[in-house]
């Protein structure tokens, strides 16, 4: 029951790139609270543009060697990625406004199709946060990993953002030229969690 529970609520979040470490306690918060100058300085002066997946991509990502869902890239233009997400039986399209110093996804339905909607594209209003150097975004928190390592291989310099999202703790992981390559859902109380990482590129 539990993990249909969490399974449900991933369908939900799935894309919502948004994301917090696993578990943290009291003092690990307190030391996060007590980042150095230097490091948010260093957030500051990352290119978002250089983290994006390129056109054409399809990543898989599994959970517990069982395939969990996948993300086809299916065009991009200087402002704009559309991506095509499949989970089980439920294939989401969003658009996303990436630049190189914000990327939120600003159009989410279930459509399913391969064929770019880019072309004279002009967002309206953004769904949800993904990448934001600002401080607009409330709760959106955002670090760099030295190294990442997930079944598909080792990454370095990764974008590691973190959020409380209604009951649940979200982590993502974003790589230089891949995008996301890791996900961590966990209820707040630690009971359920599921963890996706990326594990081909096609």
């Amino acid at each position: 029951m539990k993990k249909n529970t969490i399974s449900i609520l991933l369908m939900l979040l799935i894309a919502s790139g948004c994301g917090t470490a696993a578990t943290e306690n009291s003092s690990g918060e307190a030391s996060e609270a007590k980042a150095s100058t230097n490091e948010v300085s260093a957030m500051n002066e990352l290119d978002f543009i250089e983290y994006r997946p390129e056109t054409g991509v399809s990543k898989t990502f599994t959970s517990q060697g069982k395939q969990l869902f996948t993300e086809y890239i299916v065009d991009q233009n200087a402002e704009y990625i559309q991506r095509m997400i499949t989970l089980g039986d439920m294939e989401t399209t969003q658009i996303v406004k990436w630049t190189e110093d914000r990327a939120a996804v600003v159009e989410e339905n279930q459509v399913s199709s391969k064929e770019s909607m880019l072309e004279g594209y002009e967002s309206v209003e953004e769904v949800e946060a993904l990448l934001d150097h600002s401080d607009k975004t409330e709760g959106l928190e955002m670090t760099t990993v030295d190294t990442v390592e997930v079944p598909y291989g080792s990454f370095h310099d990764v974008i590691k953002v973190t959020k409380k999202q209604d009951q649940m703790m979200i982590t993502l992981f974003y790589a230089k030229g891949i995008g996301m390559i890791k996900q961590v859902y966990e209820t707040e109380d630690s009971s359920e969690k599921e963890v996706a990482e990326l594990t081909e590129i096609q």
